[in-house]
């Protein structure tokens, strides 16, 4: 097997992955929800690679031929992750504001024309704006980009990192906030593909869709991006929905190549 096979294939990477720690087959089917058989198809290839080895019956664990192997391509893999961008929520300012504005440096002081004065700060890469209005102030907090396999995982991730940003502007500044309310729908980029086939076949740069868009984005590739969290589930996962196909399909030949199936 070559290094490429296992970069170019999703599902592979992924298996490789699990066995830093040491994992079963059941334990990696569990949490990545891959077919047993798919699971064991690949441990074995592995195991003959030299990349990963059997301490114990039923359990395996990445050898340093197979660290190599992902940290050699760690950084082409991130191109294949899901990117979750502009998730944005805003927390209602229920006391201290003037002390917000006065103690913390800000990068950017915006006046509007209706008096109210916005105030732009970066916190750990998360974007802060506050609107300092003279009726119901707020703290805008847009998420920074992040990366993950799990689209729901990674949207519970990114909120929970919203909210610790906004325990910082309250233990910091003494300010109090009220419930937070989502001000902007996420983005999901998926690496797709067929984004890459259709842009190529049309000679587009992008694709505008009522559900998305189809482009190739800096730095990652063709992705797929939309703010349909249940049509990026169905696009993430479509890979592993095609290759659990193909591997039935080779399996139901080879069963029928044994004279298993008579027609």
């Amino acid at each position: 097997m070559s290094k490429k096979a296992v970069l170019c294939n999703h599902i592979s990477y992924m298996i490789l992955c699990e066995t830093r720690d040491t994992s079963t087959i059941y334990g990696i089917y569990k949490d990545r929800g891959i077919s047993k058989q798919r699971v064991n198809y690949w441990l074995q290839k592995f195991k003959k690679e030299g990349w990963v080895e059997c301490p114990f019956h039923g359990h395996y664990e990445i050898t340093d031929s197979g660290k190599t192997i992902l940290d050699t391509y760690k950084q082409q893999f991130d191109k294949n992750l899901v990117r979750l961008e502009n998730m944005r929520y805003t927390y209602p300012i229920i006391q201290g504001v003037d002390s917000l504005i006065k103690e913390r440096r800000w990068d950017k002081k915006q006046p509007m024309k209706n008096g109210v004065v916005i105030y732009h700060t970066k916190e750990q890469e998360f974007t802060v704006r506050v609107i300092a209005a003279s009726n119901n102030p707020c703290m805008e907090i847009t998420c920074k980009q992040m990366l993950g396999t799990d689209i729901y995982e990674l949207m519970h991730e990114a909120r929970e990192w919203v909210d610790y940003i906004a325990e910082i502007f309250q233990k910091d500044y003494s300010v109090k906030f009220g419930l937070p309310k989502a001000s902007m729908k996420p983005e999901w980029a998926i690496p797709s593909e067929f984004a890459k086939v259709l842009l190529n076949k049309t000679n587009s740069s992008q694709i505008r869709t009522p559900k998305g868009v189809i482009n190739k984005s800096k730095g990652r590739g063709y992705d797929i991006e939309t703010r349909d969290i249940r049509l990026a589930n169905k696009l993430y996962n479509l890979p592993y929905v095609i290759d659990e196909i193909a591997f039935q399909v080779k399996s139901l030949r080879a069963a029928s190549n044994t004279g298993w199936f008579c027609f």
